[in-house]
């Protein structure tokens, strides 16, 4: 991804990162330093705001003007709701006695000043949120053969993971539009109600239908948590705050997917598999009573301008579940099909072509839905894909997300069947793919705190994630376990972790700022 590094599109993005998350303390409490005092990283950039467009700009006025790219959808983002956005590079700006201010940017732009305790109170309820939908894509991973066994039904027990994970997907666009029409705060309740009643439905379910049923709804509302999430944590962050806020969004969604098997196989073996689903009842309750009650009052809230119902995508939003749902179900279908050939039947070729059509009816019907009703909010924006940036992250995670979570369900699965593990010692089987998933994620927030490495941290997890399961090959089918077997788990949890740092990371920087809610298909869970 070198090539990224060297693209005049990135150089100048590079500027505006630098910029807008690297002033020190100092700079923050006095906005009117001159800019040549300002604290840089040691390459100091090539080109520099004028000094009197820094002091006459509000901080995220200046990033919304200057930035002559879009800026990033991860984990993670600085979300107003701006209209249309002025594809400057720094050096095309005009002079800054010729700039006639807008009357209401001061609202539109103005910075969260929450107090500190409430905003605390607020981070706690979102990570809770955030973690909860995350843990609940892995967390059946050590309970699916239990719960086959009950059901007596192996063959679609995947459906369990994948009913969670294709609602998810599709529901990201919905819920991040919703956001704009009823509110960040009632959006995020919602989407909290959905999940953990759904969830209790999953735990009270008597058969494998209505399992599937309770976890498809209960990815509707996961896609909410996470979704609105994305949206709500940079909007509100105070300045000095926001240097933290993408690390820890990274640290929550690369810990929850591998802690999700742990807690899983605990579950499952000193209790029943329906306690999986039950938990999220009372930790889902408490987390939204504490969310709710520490939204802070409306003068600190930024002015986003509210839209209707009718400004909404529905056939896009129709068409991006389709193309999802339909591409993965011929494939699981063919996979588990018991008939001879099952790839050259109907029940493959019928969904994969209607999938695919799909796919091309997505991107025709948004190529002229931005022609057409540019005002209105697009399913799926095309300024996203236009970026090469965003597009090579996204190919990135595709590709990475589809072989991690491969990984995620079939080492658990492969100690329960082949090895004889319990489903609890499965789960802490797990633990050398966590402790390098959250060592990877701090070593990228790290990485990129003086200077932005983003493309180099992305390239060296994707090198060690190939590099762990190609290892993983290596490994013999015999019922010993192998100790290299847990040792190569490092590999892919380190990669990952920073796999997703950087993706989230590469979400705050490179999405358009109406776009982040969207923009959050960058995550390798929600991708795959």
């Amino acid at each position: 991804m070198g090539w990224l590094s060297r693209s005049p599109t990135w150089s100048r993005h590079r500027v505006l990162y630098q910029q807008t998350f690297y002033f020190t303390d100092t700079d923050l409490d006095d906005p009117q330093r001159s800019h040549s005092s300002r604290s840089y990283p040691r390459q100091t950039p090539p080109t520099r705001l004028r000094r009197s467009t820094v002091q006459q700009l509000p901080y995220f006025r200046q990033l919304v003007e200057v930035c002559a790219v879009p800026l990033l959808n991860f984990s993670f983002q600085i979300v107003l709701e701006c209209g249309s956005v002025n594809k400057m590079a720094p050096r095309d700006l005009p002079p800054a006695d010729d700039r006639q201010p807008d009357p209401g940017a001061e609202n539109l732009f103005r910075e969260s000043n929450i107090p500190p305790l409430r905003f605390a109170f607020l981070c706690v309820g979102l990570c809770f949120g955030l973690g909860l939908s995350m843990v609940d894509a892995s967390i059946v991973a050590t309970s699916l053969y239990t719960i086959g066994v009950e059901f007596h039904d192996m063959e679609r027990i995947n459906w369990v993971a994948l009913a969670y994970t294709l609602t998810f997907l599709g529901s990201a666009v919905f819920f991040s539009r919703m956001a704009d029409i009823v509110g960040r705060r009632n959006a995020f309740v919602a989407a909290f109600l959905i999940f953990f009643s759904f969830s209790l439905g999953c735990g009270f379910s008597q058969n494998m239908d209505s399992l599937i049923v309770c976890r498809a709804f209960q990815g509707i509302g996961g896609s909410g948590l996470f979704s609105v999430t994305m949206i709500i944590f940079p909007e509100m962050s105070p300045p000095k705050a926001r240097n933290f806020i993408a690390p820890l969004i990274g640290m929550v969604i690369s810990t929850s997917g591998v802690l999700g098997p742990i807690l899983g196989g605990i579950f499952t073996e000193y209790a029943t598999w329906r306690w999986v689903f039950w938990i999220n009842g009372p930790i889902g309750f408490v987390a939204m009573i504490l969310f709710y009650a520490s939204w802070p009052d409306a003068a600190y809230v930024p002015n986003i301008h509210k839209r209707s119902w009718k400004d909404l995508d529905f056939l896009g939003s129709l068409l991006v579940v389709a193309a999802s749902v339909l591409v993965v179900f011929a494939f699981q279908n063919a996979g588990h099909s018991q008939v001879e050939n099952p790839w050259a039947k109907a029940t493959f070729i019928g969904p994969l072509v209607a999938g695919l059509v799909s796919w091309i009816g997505l991107f025709a019907w948004e190529g002229a839905f931005e022609r057409l009703w540019s005002k209105k909010m697009a399913a799926l924006p095309l300024v996203l894909i236009r970026n090469r940036v965003f597009a090579a992250v996204i190919l990135n995670t595709i590709f990475l997300g589809f072989s991690y979570l491969a990984a995620l369900f079939a080492v658990p699965l492969r100690l329960q069947v082949v090895n004889g593990k319990s489903p609890v010692i499965a789960g802490v089987m797990m633990l050398p793919m966590l402790g390098g998933t959250g060592v990877g994620s701090a070593l990228t927030g790290a990485l990129s705190k003086k200077r932005n490495r983003l493309s180099e941290t992305m390239t060296v997890g994707t090198v060690l994630v190939t590099l762990g399961l190609a290892l993983e090959t290596t490994v013999s089918n015999s019922v010993e376990l192998e100790p290299k077997f847990l040792g190569f788990l490092v590999f892919i949890g380190l990669g990952y972790g920073m796999i997703t740092a950087s993706a989230t990371m590469f979400t705050t920087t490179e999405a358009p700022i109406a776009e982040h809610g969207k923009s959050a298909w960058n995550s390798p869970d929600t991708v795959t």
